[in-house]
């Protein structure tokens, strides 16, 4: 079947990705993020109206865009630790989920 989970493990199968990061708010997402190393799930939509998490995923309290920018600053803090980079000034420090120091 046609699923974002197996449309994933072909993307990860053609790429070899070693990791894969992932964020949805629909229940249309929820196999999705269990097949990820990795996800997050805002504060909002339809999986936070049920209280839906599962193993690796983190249910934040954020909604709306702020969500969308919490999400992607805890996304690229995981790329660079995984890359060993050092975080750079302005951005996330680590995947505490604080949010990052606007300029």
């Amino acid at each position: 079947p046609l699923t974002k989970s197996a449309a994933l493990a072909e993307v990860v199968r053609r790429t070899g990705a070693g990791e894969v990061l992932a964020a949805g708010d629909s229940l249309l997402d929820a196999e999705l993020l269990l097949a990820a190393d990795t996800a997050w799930r805002p504060g909002h939509g339809e999986l936070a109206d049920t209280g839906w998490t599962g193993p690796g995923v983190t249910a934040l309290e954020t909604a709306g865009v702020a969500a969308g920018e919490e999400i992607l600053r805890l996304m690229l803090a995981r790329a660079r630790a995984r890359a060993g980079a050092p975080p750079r000034p302005g951005t996330a420090r680590g995947v505490s989920g604080a949010p990052a120091p606007r300029p």
